[in-house]
């Protein structure tokens, strides 16, 4: 008996929707031979780190992976004050003017060049960014 739709986990321990054409059992089938293939993404984090100034950071896979940047900025807009984490990087930065109020001024955003064989990656980071290395998403 083949089983065309698997709703949950597979025998892989895959978790998600997938469906295999007729003849193939979607729950040994693998990824390559079903028709569609939608997996869980929480438990496909590869990566998780910060750098606090620009650099290289190596990831060894053979594929280029998505990236999510995420940058630690303090943000004081007139009366309201914000610290902590920004998504996406900041498009603006807040500096006292000396008189009581805040002079607004475009900021440099955080980005990462992937090398096109997935190897490394070259975080520019004008400041702290924690970056979030997960498969590729699925096409």
């Amino acid at each position: 008996m083949t089983r065309r739709v698997v709703i949950g986990k597979r025998a892989n321990g895959d978790t998600g929707v997938f469906v295999s054409p007729a003849g193939v059992d979607a729950y040994t089938a693998a990824d390559a031979n079903l028709v569609l293939g939608i997996s869980a993404r929480v438990s496909q984090l590869l990566m998780l780190g910060n750098v606090a100034s620009s650099q290289t950071i190596i990831l060894g896979f053979g594929a280029v992976p998505h990236v999510l940047l995420t940058s630690q900025q303090t943000v004081n807009l007139g009366y309201i004050s914000f610290s902590g984490p920004v998504r996406p990087s900041p498009m603006m930065t807040s500096t006292p003017d000396g008189s009581g109020g805040y002079t607004i001024t475009p900021a440099d955003p955080s980005f990462a060049d992937i090398a096109s064989d997935g190897s490394s990656m070259y975080v520019t980071a004008p400041r702290r960014t924690i970056y979030a290395v997960y498969n590729r998403a699925i096409s």
